[in-house]
């Protein structure tokens, strides 16, 4: 059985990232290393840090800010062990994680998995479970990032699937599956929450949904547009709904009207479905006078 790297990016996260050590350090497995990445913090993460060097499978390295898929890539490099287990500083693992993502790569021989999220908002907890499509799983990635989350991978798969791309610097784990997809690499589900994901109430700002809406277009750009100018007429199809449903973002959540006029024009490029244009009217009516 393999040594387990688990890396944890760190940006000025002092406050939680000891909370995301402590749950590798209760882990029922114990064959494990822990790779902390600053990445360029500007808080107290060393000195929050520090403590846990004491034990000699925990490693903290510093770097000028490269954003979170540099940061994981950073940790990935140093790392020694044979798979490789993902952990944002203000997320948690269940304390069978570990032993039981091992375990299930093991049986099955896959090359990535989907696991169980508990997600975690204040005194809420919801389960969300993976799922596998039916039909022609790339077009269903294409449509949809449907893999709940997927933070284990065998050493060899990382690499070879070129790691993340540090051009993207969020919505970078539905590039990798994505790719992962493409590329034929089989996975496996598991269906236990096994990651345990946090979320602050009011974290997200006006100015943190652009820098998300800009790495989605840019994502959908590299993945869908480049399949739909190959000629692809079902990618076509996804890449003008989902940049319909970023349209729709700009105007209703970040409130720029300019920019989701932009991407309503390319979504017209693609797919001239005029049942769409249709639809802000119909919401706007069943808001006036209640759904029928």
């Amino acid at each position: 059985m393999g040594l387990v790297s688990v890396i944890i990016p760190s940006y000025n996260s002092a406050r939680l990232v000891g909370g995301a050590i402590e749950s590798v350090l209760a882990q029922t497995l114990y064959d494990f290393e822990v790779i902390v990445v600053d990445d360029g913090s500007k808080d107290d993460t060393p000195q929050a840090v520090e403590p846990y060097l004491a034990d000699s499978r925990i490693q903290y390295f510093r770097q000028e800010n490269r954003g979170l898929p540099g940061a994981r890539n950073a940790g990935a490099k140093v790392s020694r062990g044979e798979y490789l287990v993902f952990l944002d500083a203000d997320d948690f693992l269940a304390p069978n994680a570990l032993e039981a993502m091992r375990k299930r790569f093991e049986e099955s021989g896959a090359a990535w998995l989907n696991v169980g999220l508990l997600k975690l908002e204040g005194e809420n907890r919801t389960t969300r479970h993976p799922r596998l499509p039916e039909g022609d799983l790339l077009l269903a990635i294409l449509d949809d990032d449907f893999i709940t989350r997927s933070p284990f991978y065998p050493r060899k798969e990382f690499f070879e699937i070129g790691m993340y791309d540090e051009e993207i610097r969020m919505r970078e784990d539905w590039d990798i599956n994505i790719r992962m997809i493409a590329a034929g690499k089989p996975f496996v589900l598991l269906d236990e929450p096994l990651y345990l994901y946090t979320r602050t109430e009011g974290s997200i700002t006006t100015s943190n949904l652009h820098k998300l809406f800009f790495y989605t277009e840019k994502l959908l750009r590299k993945h869908h547009k480049s399949r739909a100018d190959s000629g692809s007429k079902e990618v076509s199809k996804l890449y003008a709904s989902n940049m319909w449903l970023l349209a729709h973002r700009y105007f209703y959540d970040a409130h720029d009207s300019g920019e989701a006029f932009r991407c309503v024009l390319e979504s017209m490029r693609y797919d001239m479905n005029f049942c769409r244009l249709f639809h802000p009217l119909i919401h706007r009516i069943e808001l006036l006078f209640g759904k029928t």
